[in-house]
C-alpha cells in the first residue's frame, strides 16, 4: 500500500514525507501544536497535520526498519518508539533530574487546568523542584551544564524557547506534553533510589 500511495503523492508531498519522517528520527516527537519563535505565539505544526493525515503510510514505511509510530490525540502528540529497543537515547543523571522537574511542573498545571496543553514555566521553577525534591543536593548544577540540559530537551521536542538563552537562569520555555513519554515510572523510582543512596553516602 505505501509503495503505491507514495507513488501517487506530488513532488511537494513526497519532501514533506521525507521532512517528517527525518523530523521524527531526529526528534522524536511532532507537536500539534508548538511555540513559533519568530511569531512569538503557539501556532498550529503542518508537519503533525501531514504526519496525522499519512501516518499509516509512515507506519508501514518506519516499520522497515523496526520502528512503530504512535498518536497521542488527546495531547496532540506523535511520536516513535524502536521495537527492537535500540537506539535509545541515554542521558545523564542531570538531564534525567531535570525531566522529572518538567514533568512534575507539567502534571501539577495540568490539574489546574485540563484545558491546557503545553505549560509556560522557566528554569527558576525547574531550579526549585530540583532543590525542593533533593535531586540535586549542596552545590548547584553550572549554568553551562544545565543549559546543555535544556538545548538537549528543545532538540527533541520536550521543550520550547521562549525569552533568554540556554544558560541564563531565568530564561522562559514551554513544556510540551511530549514531556509525558519521555520517562517511566520506573526511570522515576530509579532517580529517588540514586537521591537516597548519595543522601545515605553522606550521613
Amino acid at each position: 500500500m505505501f509503495f503505491e500511495d507514495y507513488q501517487n503523492m506530488t513532488n511537494a508531498d513526497k519532501e514533506e514525507f521525507a521532512h517528517v519522517v527525518n523530523t521524527l528520527m531526529l526528534k522524536s516527537f511532532i507537536l500539534r501544536q508548538q511555540y513559533d519563535k519568530r511569531m512569538k505565539m503557539v501556532k498550529a505544526n503542518r508537519d503533525y497535520s501531514f504526519a496525522e493525515k499519512n501516518i499509516d503510510n509512515i507506519r508501514e514505511y518506519l516499520s522497515y526498519s523496526g520502528w512503530t509510530i504512535e498518536k497521542d490525540s488527546r495531547l496532540g502528540v506523535i511520536f516513535i518508539n524502536n521495537e527492537y529497543q535500540e537506539n535509545h537515547i541515554r542521558i545523564d543523571f542531570l538531564t534525567s533530574a531535570i525531566v522529572y522537574s518538567l514533568r512534575y511542573l507539567y502534571e501539577i498545571a495540568k490539574e489546574e487546568d485540563q484545558m491546557t496543553s503545553e505549560v509556560y514555566s522557566g528554569a527558576t521553577e525547574v531550579m526549585r523542584v530540583l532543590v525542593e525534591k533533593g535531586l540535586i543536593r549542596d552545590k548547584k548544577p553550572s549554568a553551562v551544564s544545565m543549559a546543555s540540559c535544556y538545548r538537549f530537551l528543545e532538540n527533541h521536542n520536550i521543550i520550547n524557547r521562549v525569552n533568554g538563552d540556554f544558560i541564563d537562569r531565568t530564561f522562559t520555555f514551554y513544556i510540551n506534553p511530549s514531556i509525558l513519554y519521555v520517562i517511566d515510572m520506573d526511570k522515576i523510582n530509579s532517580i529517588f533510589d540514586e537521591i537516597e543512596r548519595i543522601g545515605m553516602d553522606e550521613e
